[in-house]
């Protein structure tokens, strides 16, 4: 069990990696879709038609593709006073039922974002005319990513691991 919760923790840094690489990627397409804008409509007097649709869509990728990150570096929102005022045992079922319930859901997103994507396929996006999928694309990546974050947060925790900033540390 040691040995395949040491290959998904390298799976994981690797998956990590290229999230937040996709992430940084985003953030530069969208500034410079956001300032090609800004110099055709404003310098010379001829906007384009497609970058406001291209920049939702990479706000959109941005903040699926963040969510998924966060989550794998531990920074995923919570309010977690009550459960530092448990004992350890506490903690620790705390830990394994919200990770639990974070797999269900995020599962459970990722199935209706295909779903959607699904329903939606057929219709080109107005000034792109890529498909409208692409809008649905990001949620069911992130459903995926997420789950895989909180399943493997979740054995390693089964294990007697802890989580710190998304990588494995085991207690000694």
């Amino acid at each position: 069990m040691r040995r395949l919760l040491d290959a998904l923790t390298v799976v994981q840094t690797w998956l990590g990696r290229a999230e937040e690489l996709v992430g940084m990627l985003l953030v530069a397409a969208l500034a410079i879709v956001v300032n090609l804008q800004i110099f055709a409509r404003y310098l010379f007097n001829a906007p384009f038609i497609w970058p406001e649709e291209v920049a939702r869509l990479c706000l959109i990728w941005i903040g699926f593709v963040g969510a998924a990150a966060l989550t794998r570096r531990g920074a995923d929102i919570a309010v977690d006073t009550f459960v530092l005022m448990l004992p350890e045992r506490g903690r620790r079922l705390a830990t394994i039922l919200r990770d639990v319930v974070m797999i269900v859901v995020f599962l459970f997103i990722a199935v209706q974002g295909q779903a959607l994507a699904k329903a939606v396929g057929s219709m080109p996006l107005i000034a792109t005319g890529w498909s409208t999928a692409v809008l649905a694309w990001p949620v069911i990546a992130c459903g995926v990513l997420t789950a895989f974050h909180c399943a493997l947060r979740l054995f390693a925790t089964l294990l007697g691991d802890r989580i710190e900033s998304g990588e494995t540390k085991v207690l000694t």
